[in-house]
């Protein structure tokens, strides 16, 4: 039988797994904290980016609205008054000027089912720019007028189409009279 017999004075003991298993430890720790530390000063650079981008609108937003402030003074100045309500109605004749009729009875008799026919038309321009029509219509049934609602509502022409008065006609060809408004948007 054998039996080992250390003579040495301190036991041993093997370092070597310890020391490997350490190094490599902290290669990662050290490679984990490089990658970190890059994403963060990245993530600095382009704040600091982003803040100096933000301070050069934000200095531009002022002026503009320096300037703004200026010139709604000088448009509310005694003697300019009479000019802006020159400019106000003239921009609302180029309003009314532009606004196509060939181009709302195309888009109205697109819609049109054979059995409703419209008696009369009348637009008014609103404040906000769009176009407010009232339409007088004789239909044929109760039907051809819904389905020429609906129709109305379906396009992207026309918004809050209201039925405001129906009737029954008698002595015309028409069988009802109806008074519908709509906001046209046209084009």
């Amino acid at each position: 039988m054998r039996t080992s017999i250390n003579l040495a004075s301190h036991p041993f003991v093997d370092y070597r797994s310890f020391l490997l298993t350490t190094g490599i430890l902290g290669l990662v720790a050290v490679a984990f904290t490089a990658v970190l530390l890059i994403t963060a000063v990245s993530a600095w650079r382009e704040t600091t980016t982003t803040q100096g981008k933000l301070r050069a609108l934000e200095n531009q937003n002022a002026q503009l609205s320096a300037e703004q402030r200026e010139l709604e003074t000088e448009l509310r100045a005694p003697g300019n008054s009479e000019q802006l309500e020159q400019v106000y109605f003239v921009n609302q004749l180029i309003q009314r000027k532009t606004f196509s009729w060939t181009q709302l009875f195309f888009d109205v008799q697109e819609r049109l089912p054979a059995q409703v026919r419209v008696l009369s038309i009348t637009p008014s321009q609103r404040d906000d720019g769009t176009v407010l029509v009232e339409m007088r219509l004789g239909a044929g049934s109760q039907g051809a007028l819904i389905e020429f609602l609906q129709a109305l509502e379906q396009g992207q022409k026309f918004r809050e189409v209201v039925l405001h008065s129906q009737g029954e006609n008698r002595g015309s060809r028409d069988a009802l009279d109806a008074r519908v408004t709509t906001v046209y948007v046209g084009d």
